[in-house]
């Protein structure tokens, strides 16, 4: 949505998109045992607010897609 409307340029979307994978992974690896210690959903949830907070403020910066 943001890559379609100009708001993030394709290295902002790449990184993004590069932020969001390590978080899937690092999920991933947490499930791995078969158990999400409190430890691990911490980390989890402090990746996901920091993510969020990196889209937002992309998002809303003065660049934009190239014409």
């Amino acid at each position: 949505q943001g890559q379609a409307s100009g708001q993030l340029t394709p290295r902002e979307t790449r990184r993004l998109h590069r932020q969001q994978h390590a978080i899937v992974h690092t999920e991933t690896q947490a499930k791995a045992d078969g158990t999400v210690t409190t430890k691990e959903r911490h980390q989890l949830h402090r990746a996901q607010k920091r993510a969020s907070h990196h889209i937002a403020r992309q998002k809303h910066d003065a660049q934009t897609k190239p014409q």
